[in-house]
């Protein structure tokens, strides 16, 4: 019933003045509830400077929780200039979530062209998304091996870097993760890519293990290994007390 609800809402958007987009956010706004149902939300996102512009409706279902991931929820892709609906994109997730509060626009292929994604999966210390990208042939929105594989990190932070074309994501924060005294950026689990073709390709790799004697602390490594002639291989191993110092 509520699905059904959730496709009558989306019909009754309205299509009959020239622009449906006038008003709209284009991204989410800072603190919004995931974890609170809602209405449909409708946000505007121009996919370049010269490029169409697009109304991106998400809604939830609201189902309880999963022990695999299900259909919990739909996105619309409209036309601003006239509201025809072009895609109906289907939201997996094994948890009720509100997908809406976490719809962000970014170019995470660095083909000059805003893609979206929206939070699937939550814990207290990591998350993960999913991701589409705009297909310039088409007009639509795509997945492909990059979203997927962007969709299979579990990570606390990600970032996308233009400039380099890379991608950085920092693991899971919690007491017993990275190194004690240092940010997790420093002394954390990260992780760097370089996107190829459509494609994550794993270039550096930084691990944390804390050292335990007798329960006792003793020190905390971090791990460098860095991709060389398409080998990962370690390249450095560093040493850090609980102030987080580096130690011999």
């Amino acid at each position: 019933m509520r699905q059904r609800l959730l496709i009558l809402a989306f019909c009754g958007m309205p299509t009959l003045w020239a622009d449906v987009c006038d008003g709209l956010p284009t991204d989410s706004p800072k603190g919004a509830d995931l974890f609170r149902s809602s209405k449909p939300q409708s946000f505007k996102l121009p996919v370049n400077s010269g490029g169409p512009a697009f109304r991106i409706t998400v809604g939830a279902f609201f189902n309880e929780l999963a022990d695999r991931p299900i259909h919990e929820g739909d996105i619309e892709v409209a036309r601003c200039r006239d509201g025809k609906r072009l895609q109906l994109l289907p939201i997996l997730s094994d948890q009720p979530l509100n997908f809406g509060a976490s719809f962000h626009a970014e170019d995470i292929n660095f083909d000059g062209y805003f893609d979206f994604s929206v939070q699937t999966e939550f814990a207290a210390g990591w998350g993960s998304r999913s991701y589409w990208v705009y297909d310039p042939v088409s007009s639509l929105f795509v997945e492909n091996e990059l979203t997927r594989g962007l969709g299979r990190l579990a990570v606390s932070n990600i970032h996308f870097d233009p400039k380099k074309h890379e991608v950085s994501t920092t693991g899971e924060v919690c007491a017993a993760c990275g190194c004690p005294g240092m940010t997790p950026d420093q002394g954390g689990n990260v992780d760097r890519y370089r996107v190829e073709n459509n494609r994550l390709i794993l270039i550096q790799k930084q691990e944390s293990a804390q050292i335990y004697q007798d329960r006792a602390f003793q020190f905390c490594t971090v791990t460098v290994s860095e991709l060389v002639r398409g080998t990962m291989r370690v390249t450095e191993v560093r040493r850090f007390n609980a102030h987080g110092k580096r130690v011999k």
